[in-house]
């Protein structure tokens, strides 16, 4: 069988991966192989959040680049966007700085307030216990996804725009001849490219090997949808709480869905399709001391990536074409946080690296050269938008990493 060629291949078929081949799709010919199936693993397992202002506080053109798509997206196929406020809980002691927070966010062009106690209980009667906070944070900008069907609906944007999208198709290896990439082996046979975006979450890294070192390593990430026994106000907002590491956003039945609380996988390819029990104690005793509605809420089910979502030293996602790699190679792995959200960002990212045009943000916080380390054996770290953790949290973090 003669091999195939390409302008490019694009590995994985989760929400980056979708979304690359999307972008690239209207002038390029454009391959997106998945081993298994489109947002068959942690993309398609997401909770759906869209908060990017909170998520990237610290790089808030690729925020607002990524935020804006999906008001406009809304009504594609059968893809939804629920624009809901969003409310981050500040402890006490925390004021000061929450309210620097908000200008400093509204000078990035975010629609960010901060509210005390009070004003909280009056614009949100009956939601919240705040006896330990001093008020929130409250996002004007977010909402929320079903990130199956805005994955699969990207797969489908990627195929009218005349991107061959295959599944059931396992890369097994990059073709590099003198420190260039020409394309890749697959179970479907050999196919020569221009270009290889590798964007197959924590495979990434088995993947770039040994041309290429990637400091990531998998982790998962718990959720559960509770039924809270009574009505839920079509107000009701989205939220997270940083002291416990936990967020929420209400579900168009009534439900109320819960995540948080990461952890490192250790054996890298397990597969987990239930939550464990301590999660479900952890949610139990945490989340009625805060959100009243959940006071007498039953566990209706729970949810995790199967085998693992990605994660890198500090959180943030690589995208790049690194220089200590092969020619042509595009890397877009590590969405620690917020894959789903800022997926439209990373798209324009990955096309940018593809065709040199000009982006609106900068590139740079997602290099790989920011690390000093390329192994996969970092401490891992638990992100919570980091719009709610003090300097003096964000320092004794760094300093629990080092000591670990």
């Amino acid at each position: 069988m003669s091999a195939e060629r390409r302008d490019v291949v694009v590995v994985g078929g989760g929400v980056v991966g979708c979304a690359a081949a999307r972008w690239l799709a209207p002038d390029h010919d454009v391959l997106l192989l998945e081993s298994d199936q489109i947002a068959g693993d942690a993309s398609g397992k997401a909770s759906g959040l869209v908060t990017n202002g909170a998520s990237f506080r610290a790089h808030p053109k690729f925020a607002r680049t990524a935020a804006d798509f999906f008001p406009k997206f809304d009504g594609t196929g059968s893809f939804t966007f629920t624009e809901r406020e969003s409310v981050g809980l500040v402890a006490e002691g925390s004021g000061d700085w929450a309210r620097d927070e908000a200008e400093r966010m509204r000078a990035s062009d975010f629609s960010v307030e901060f509210a005390d106690v009070p004003t909280l209980e009056d614009r949100y009667p009956d939601v919240f216990d705040l006896d330990a906070y001093e008020g929130a944070l409250i996002y004007h900008d977010t909402g929320w996804l079903d990130p199956y069907t805005y994955t699969v609906t990207l797969a489908d944007g990627a195929a009218d725009r005349g991107a061959d999208v295959r599944t059931g198709v396992r890369v097994t290896d990059l073709l590099v001849d003198d420190g260039a990439v020409v394309g890749v082996e697959s179970t479907d046979g050999t196919v020569h490219a221009d270009t290889v975006v590798a964007a197959a979450g924590w495979r990434t890294r088995e993947l770039c090997l040994p041309h290429l070192e990637l400091p990531v390593r998998p982790f998962r990430w718990q959720a559960a949808t509770l039924d809270p026994g009574r009505d839920i106000p079509d107000w009701y907002p989205m939220g997270w709480d940083p002291t416990v590491n936990r967020y929420w956003r209400p579900e168009h039945n009534g439900s109320i869905h819960i995540g948080g609380g990461e952890a490192a996988v250790t054996n890298p390819g397990s597969r987990r399709t239930t939550v464990p029990e301590d999660f479900k104690l952890q949610l139990a005793t945490e989340m009625p001391d805060r959100l009243r509605h959940l006071k007498k809420a039953m566990f209706v089910c729970g949810d995790t990536c199967l085998t693992g979502d990605a994660s890198t030293p500090d959180t943030y996602p690589i995208i790049d074409a690194p220089s200590e790699g092969p020619e042509n190679l595009v890397v877009a792995t590590g969405l620690h946080i917020g894959g789903i959200m800022s997926s439209p960002a990373i798209a324009e990212a990955v096309r940018s690296l593809v065709t040199g045009e000009e982006l609106t943000f900068s590139l740079d916080p997602f290099c790989l050269d920011r690390f000093d380390t390329r192994s996969a054996d970092f401490p891992f770290v638990r992100h919570m938008a980091e719009t709610e953790i003090t300097e003096a949290r964000i320092e004794a973090r760094k300093s629990r990493n080092e000591a670990d």
